[in-house]
């Protein structure tokens, strides 16, 4: 059975999949409907299968209750659930339904497809990345890596030969917004700098921008606002049209009519492109602070960067490529199609492992080409352990960073702790995740105990080691000096190593006979 270097962009609001040619040329493959992206929506019809695709996003705004979207927002979270037809559906549930239609449809004109890469916002935490993962495998995909979606888009332009040196890459997806600078020395070289984000920002922000202004107008004219507690479907039409206005903004200075209405209340408004600009520009603003924090972060200034890569549909917005014009004096590219450049990264990518574990064929010329590239990325964030520090006389719970955010992979790194009471039997080992000092806002990703020796006085050392690998692997070992003894952890930060936290209550033989399409 032929294998296929896959890779998928599971989107917000669109989900994109590409696959690697024998010739070692990313390409884009359609879905059942010929179109190059799917829609990331979900339609829990009454009677009929679950709806995935287009069709699922058309759906909600006559049966908002039924359709699920943007879900890709919720991964990681545990609390996040949705009832069906009295079956609960966590967000790692509706992905995998996405990641399945997507697979299904490619499979019709590729065959059987095994394994993937998939793509993630380079600001995801382990929590996200691995819910990501698990959708992933309930859909029946071997995942050979997770990796991040500024990274892959890197590497689709790598590859195309057309851009060199310090590149700037504006990653503004439906959901989520990420900042990376990557150093393209040659189409087999890529590092990445740095990389800043906010998995909270995107296209969707914008719709609701420009939703609840809508809102105000109907409000305005009649009387009644379109988000109320009883009914959120006039609310959820608001943004379907919304979204609509907002792709057509991109093109002409005015949209009218967009139709509105509650009940019997019905209004055409109109929207100019300068309203919708002036209701985005706070958003527009926290993506170029993000900007600066990321050549903060790099040491590196405007005139540094030699091209800003557009990634993204919402990048097709013009207030934001006047903003990126008038920051770097230069217009912003996007030669290959802002929707599509994630996924193909991520089919070079998958193509580059496969190759590597002699899974797939190619010719000489494109197997020299993926054999000699070096594809070197950062930690997303940082990593550390909890320990006990000295305040005003008292000791109090600190989260000590062992490997800080945006370091350059492979990494190894050691520190030294001490035992902190006399006769200590016990030292409880926590992996964090996360930037700041106090314990209650990092992520602790793994934890155990190390033994010690009895009748042993205060003040020992415990030496720490995180080593962190260019394949997202990272091993944490705590050595008690003294006696030997250790405590390791092997996690694999671009696998399986930690279940996601998401509550998953349909199990994989069940989800297997839902009926999707």
């Amino acid at each position: 059975m032929k294998k296929h270097a896959i890779g998928i962009d599971l989107g917000t609001t669109y989900s994109a999949l590409a696959t690697l040619n024998s010739s070692g040329k990313p390409e884009i493959v359609p879905n059942l409907d010929g179109e190059r992206v799917t829609a990331s929506a979900v339609y829990f019809q009454e009677d009929g299968p679950i709806l995935v695709g287009q069709l699922a996003a058309d759906a909600a705004s006559g049966d908002s209750d039924k359709v699920i979207q943007h879900v890709k927002r919720c991964m990681g979270d545990h609390n996040w659930q949705i009832d069906q037809d009295g079956k609960n559906y966590s967000a790692v549930d509706i992905s995998a339904m996405i990641l399945k239609k997507v697979k299904k449809d490619a499979e019709s004109t590729l065959g059987q497809i095994e394994h993937a890469v998939i793509t993630v916002p380079a600001y995801f935490d382990e929590y996200r990345r691995k819910a990501t993962m698990d959708a992933a495998e309930k859909a029946g995909l071997k995942v050979l890596r997770i990796i991040n979606e500024p990274t892959a888009a890197a590497l689709t332009y790598a590859k195309t030969g057309q851009c060199k040196g310090k590149i700037l890459i504006y990653d503004l997806g439906g959901g989520t917004f990420d900042v990376s600078i990557v150093d393209i020395q040659s189409p087999q070289e890529i590092t990445v700098i740095v990389s800043e984000g906010d998995h909270d920002l995107g296209g969707v922000n914008f719709d609701e921008a420009l939703a609840e202004h809508l809102s105000k107008l109907f409000h305005k004219e009649k009387g009644t606002y379109l988000k109320t507690e009883e009914d959120s479907t006039p609310f959820r039409r608001a943004q379907t049209e919304a979204e609509r206005a907002k792709r057509k903004l991109s093109k002409i200075e005015q949209v009218s009519p967009i139709p509105l209405n509650l009940g019997e209340h019905w209004m055409n408004a109109s929207v100019k492109r300068t309203e919708f600009e002036e209701l985005i520009s706070d958003l527009i603003t926290k993506t170029e602070m993000l900007i600066e924090d990321a050549l903060f972060e790099a040491n590196l200034k405007e005139n540094d960067i030699e091209h800003v890569l557009l990634v993204g549909g919402s990048t097709r917005i013009p207030a934001i490529k006047k903003m990126l014009y008038k920051k770097f004096g230069k217009e912003p590219l996007s030669q290959v199609n802002p929707d599509e450049a994630v996924a193909l990264g991520a089919a070079i990518q998958a193509g580059m492992l496969m190759h590597d574990q002699g899974m797939i064929e190619l010719t000489e010329d494109a197997a020299t080409a993926l054999r000699n590239t070096r594809l070197q990325d950062v930690t997303n964030h940082s990593f550390g352990t909890i320990s006990l520090n000295d305040h005003h006389g008292a000791t109090a719970p600190r989260n000590s960073t062992i490997i800080p955010k945006n370091t350059t992979i492979p990494k190894s790194t050691t520190e030294s702790f001490y035992t902190i009471n006399d006769g200590q039997t016990q030292v409880h080992c926590q992996i964090t995740q996360g930037e700041d000092e106090d314990p209650k806002f990092v992520n602790i990703i793994a934890d155990g105990l190390l033994d010690l020796p009895p009748n042993r006085p205060a003040g020992l050392e415990i030496k720490v080691t995180y080593s962190y690998d260019a394949n997202g692997r990272m091993s944490c070992e705590f050595i008690d000096v003294e006696s030997g003894n250790r405590k390791k952890f092997d996690l694999d930060t671009a696998s399986r190593a930690m279940k996601s936290s998401d509550k998953n209550d349909i199990d994989e033989a069940a989800f297997d006979d839902l009926e999707i399409e």
